[in-house]
């Protein structure tokens, strides 16, 4: 079972597939919006949005990022609760069979040609797999050039440890690009820059924002000290979160059943 993602340099491809808290890591999102908090200051749109802990959110149009690992992970979220009831264990591959808050597999979720058959085969499964958001995580170290803070005052910083999730609409290109980067032209993903794009998407009258990776792989980058320190705390990370999910999941269905899924959750294997 692939409870815990083991992150390592020299075996990088076992990181990518090709087809919540972590508050040390700095998160980074898509900016939709052309104003900022209470007071409505400025900021560029579209734009990524990075959590500084020195700055406080800071944005930028020029953003360029190095991916260290990607892990998926299932929720379900309650709108008129505005909560989430359920969520897995961070996973690599569809297949990895992982537990949730309620003791199952992934939050019930089935691929999308499954869950069409399950439309006229079984209703009720197919309303729960419907619920099921399937989002990706990506880890690494983000660089942003004209940087501003709301109110479009300049800041500048060195490249910082990041995290970020990606929805539904973002979940396959990153790892569309990075497959290719390493399967095809035999580069490590990790000593490279991808310089994030941004385009637009629409359907019918919904419109939406999707990244876009360019690398470049004219400029190696070594890996550092801070690089692998930055490792260390992406570990830590995914494996305090799939911990917690089994915290979670004993105290919703008992020790007794949550025991059968943990003896497979070990460090190591």
């Amino acid at each position: 079972m692939n409870q815990l993602v083991t992150l390592d340099f020299e075996n990088s491809t076992d990181l990518f597939i090709v087809p919540d808290e972590g508050s040390s890591i700095p998160r980074a999102s898509i900016n939709r919006d052309p104003f900022y908090g209470d007071s409505m200051e400025g900021v560029p749109v579209p734009s990524m949005k990075l959590e500084h802990p020195d700055h406080g959110p800071v944005f930028s149009k020029d953003v360029f990022i190095r991916i260290f690992a990607t892990t998926m992970q299932t929720a379900v979220f309650d709108g008129d609760a505005e909560e989430y009831t359920n969520m897995s264990q961070h996973f690599i591959r569809f297949s990895d069979k992982v537990m949730d808050w309620k003791g199952g597999n992934k939050c019930n979720w089935v691929p999308s040609k499954q869950k069409e058959k399950l439309k006229a085969q079984d209703p009720v499964a197919y309303a729960k797999a419907a619920n099921t958001k399937l989002y990706r995580h990506l880890f690494g170290v983000m660089r942003m050039d004209n940087a501003v803070i709301p109110g479009s005052h300049p800041v500048e910083f060195d490249p910082i440890p990041f995290r970020m999730r990606l929805g539904p609409s973002n979940f396959f290109e990153v790892g569309k690009v990075v497959g290719e980067l390493e399967k095809v032209k035999k580069l490590k993903h990790f000593n490279y820059e991808f310089k994030v794009n941004f385009t637009v998407a629409s359907k019918g009258q919904n419109k939406w924002f999707v990244l876009k990776y360019e690398p470049l792989i004219e400029d190696r980058i070594e890996l550092s000290p801070d690089d692998h320190t930055a490792l260390k705390v992406f570990q830590g990370i995914i494996k305090e979160e799939n911990e917690f999910v089994v915290d979670k999941m004993r105290d919703n269905v008992g020790s007794s059943v949550a025991a059968e899924f943990v003896q497979d959750i070990t460090p190591g294997e």
